[in-house]
């Protein structure tokens, strides 16, 4: 939400003051005109440690028409809790309003396609493409206060799941971690990120998901996500006025009811990667900072049109991938299919050397981690990670019901 992350910039800025020169922000790109005004006069102010009521003065001459009360601006003030996101929280900002100028200039070209119009939507285009270079200085500036910030506020842990996960993870999934999971051919990896997406909706609600389906429809994946939530296998739900009974209907409308008010959103038309990485980059700057995670099923299925060689598409795509997650500090999940040459060695256990297509898979993620089923024992199933570069290297153990949906966390 634009608002939030405008209100989190405010609130840091009237309890530092001094931090306002050490962030690089246009008043421009605030749309809520009060927080505007207070952001000029924090501004004119120049770092100075000014009190609540010279702030608001200043805001006022700014803006006569100003809305915001000087109550409101103390209640603002009183809801600081930790500068620890301010930096990012500008960043996000510019990209947002770098968005907003393209969402004008492809309303302008569509009403007046001419060139002056073109030529506007392009130069939009350009600057958003164009905006990390533009901003790496190479200073390390805000990596100063980066990690004194975090010396002595607790930072936000990351995205939950299932609680091994997380502690290999070092504390859930983090911005700018691309986690890739590789699986033979019917192991259930699908089945896999179906459960951890419910994990994640199903621990804090306030998280988003944007799930690309390359190999089902939205039905069947929707269908699969039911089946996680009531029990029911999903197959009964292909034809539910023949296979259910009176109370599994209940049931069914009951988990229908319960996705309603979580974000999650499914697609199953956007096949390329360059559609896949347009939608991230527009959903991640409108979510709520911290909450939001794009998963991909599965690699293998993204096309490239413009490159031939599959190997250079993989490539592409994962490099495409890696540097999104770094740009908007999200975390992204993408699942893969390994060689089939695992089939034939005597140790099934999949290695790195195992994934499918292109190295690039293993060089541009952060984490690796494969399903595996180590045991003639179809309900047991291991998530093995095997690269992760800044937590734990281990393997977890899950008891996989295939007709329910469900991978349940085994102790042992």
């Amino acid at each position: 939400m634009n608002n939030e992350i405008e209100k989190s910039i405010i609130i840091t800025l009237l309890n530092h003051q001094n931090l306002i020169n050490t962030i690089s922000a246009n008043a421009d790109w605030f749309v809520d005109s009060d927080l505007r005004s207070v952001f000029e006069a924090l501004q004119k102010l120049d770092g100075t440690e000014s009190d609540l009521m010279t702030i608001y003065g200043k805001a006022k001459m700014v803006n006569p028409n100003l809305n915001l009360t000087f109550r409101q601006l103390g209640n603002l003030q009183a809801q600081y809790i930790t500068d620890a996101n301010l930096h990012s929280d500008v960043q996000m900002l510019r990209k947002l309003a770098m968005q907003r100028d393209i969402d004008q200039a492809i309303v302008n070209y569509q009403k007046d396609p001419f060139d002056d119009t073109q030529e506007q939507l392009f130069e939009a285009l350009s600057k958003i493409k164009s905006l990390g270079n533009e901003a790496d200085t190479g200073q390390l500036t805000e990596q100063f206060q980066d990690l004194k910030d975090r010396l002595v506020h607790e930072q936000p842990s990351g995205i939950q799941s299932y609680s091994k996960l997380d502690k290999l993870l070092g504390g859930g999934l983090y911005g700018s971690m691309l986690l890739t999971i590789g699986a033979r051919p019917s192991v259930g990896k699908t089945a896999f990120a179906v459960n951890l997406a419910y994990k994640m909706i199903e621990l804090d609600p306030d998280v988003q998901i944007d799930f690309f389906t390359l190999e089902m429809n939205k039905r069947e994946m929707f269908n699969r996500f039911v089946s996680r939530n009531t029990g029911i296998s999903s197959q009964a739900l292909r034809n539910p006025v023949k296979e259910l009974n009176p109370v599994q209907t209940l049931l069914v409308n009951s988990g229908i009811d319960w996705f309603r008010d979580k974000h999650l959103f499914i697609y199953d038309q956007i096949p390329g990667i360059d559609g896949i990485i347009n939608t991230i980059r527009r959903n991640a700057a409108k979510a709520k900072p911290h909450k939001y995670v794009a998963m991909i099923d599965y690699i293998g299925l993204i096309s490239v049109p413009d490159i031939k060689d599959r190997y250079l598409q993989i490539g592409k795509i994962t490099r495409d991938l890696k540097i999104t997650s770094n740009e908007f500090d999200v975390p992204i999940i993408a699942l893969t299919q390994l060689n089939r040459g695992i089939e034939n060695r005597q140790d099934k256990t999949p290695q790195l050397s195992d994934i499918r297509e292109s190295g690039s898979v293993e060089q541009d993620s952060n984490v690796v981690a494969f399903l595996h089923r180590p045991y003639d024992d179809r309900d047991i199933e291991q998530l093995i990670v095997q690269k992760n570069r800044e937590g734990s290297l281990g393997a977890i153990n899950f008891m996989f019901n295939g007709q329910h949906m469900l991978f349940k966390e085994l102790q042992v």
